[in-house]
């Protein structure tokens, strides 16, 4: 509907293909970008994309780690917003300004839109999480009304004060500000304390050597799990000894992955749409 009250016009690929969507931009001299990492990193390693003049490109809306969302403004969309939403939530319920500083955009969401309603929740206790706290993201405004003949789904979806239950973990600022932490079924339990891969995965994606990370959790007789690192590294391959020593300087002791593997990208778990399978990544290690 944005480019309908914008006097806007869409350009689409019936399917996605990155050399093809490199062409596009620089012919029809796009300004916008709306798409995720599924799109924006193989637009990026693409051989074309040297070749083609992306400078009409100027903002647009993403998701993703800091180190993702870097990788839409490298392609030119200097002007990038950081979103968060589900579809259960009208799209978007947080959208940050692009107005605001690089350093901010690539770690928040954003302020909740007009007529949305976020708040962290502990779901054991359901007690409301002050700022700072990590927990459930829950979300109240714009929202459906349930799940088509599912009233089971349905019910289980909201809490007691009208909050759809996101299944999202998350921090709220003092500011009022989203920062996205991943999704509570990927959360691993090691010694008996819940961590979320994505915070790791963000200190891990400013390491020099590495192009991709992404964290899970095998199993361990001793600590129910522990932590490992599936890495695809950028030229010089770095030491497991050497990761766990980075690891250390900005985590505390017990969100330091123990175990590494190196693959290359193509080895990668990926649906047919881009998407990462999580479920997946264990298997590297057994």
């Amino acid at each position: 509907f944005t480019m309908l009250t914008h006097g806007g016009s869409i350009v689409l690929q019936h399917h996605f293909e990155p050399g093809e969507a490199l062409r596009l931009i620089e012919t029809e001299r796009c300004t916008v970008f709306y798409g995720t990492p599924a799109f924006s990193r193989p637009m990026w390693e693409h051989p074309e994309r040297q070749k083609r003049d992306l400078s009409s490109l100027r903002t647009g809306a993403t998701i993703g780690t800091p180190d993702q969302v870097q990788t839409a403004v490298d392609l030119g969309v200097r002007e990038i917003c950081n979103v968060y939403g589900l579809t259960e939530a009208y799209g978007n319920s947080c959208v940050i300004d692009c107005r605001e500083p690089l350093e901010r955009r690539l770690v928040s969401s954003g302020p909740p839109l007009h007529g949305v309603e976020v708040r962290i929740v502990d779901p054991e206790s359901e007690q409301v999480m002050p700022a700072g706290e990590m927990g459930e993201v829950r979300v109240r405004g714009h929202l459906m009304k349930g799940y088509l003949k599912d009233p089971k789904r349905t019910a289980e979806a909201f809490d007691g004060d009208g909050y759809l239950r996101t299944g999202d973990l998350g921090v709220v600022d003092e500011e009022g500000f989203l920062i996205y932490r991943g999704r509570f079924k990927e959360m691993v339990k090691t010694g008996g304390i819940n961590v979320a891969p994505a915070e790791i995965e963000a200190v891990y994606a400013s390491h020099p050597e590495i192009d991709q990370v992404y964290i899970t959790g095998i199993p361990d007789d001793r600590l129910d799990e522990t932590l490992a690192a599936v890495v695809v590294a950028k030229e010089d391959v770095p030491t497991s000894e050497a990761l766990i020593a980075f690891g250390r300087e900005a985590l505390a002791g017990y969100k330091v992955p123990r175990r590494y593997r190196f693959i290359a990208s193509d080895d990668l778990p990926l649906t047919t749409t881009g998407k990462l399978q999580r479920n997946r990544l264990a298997d590297f290690f057994t």
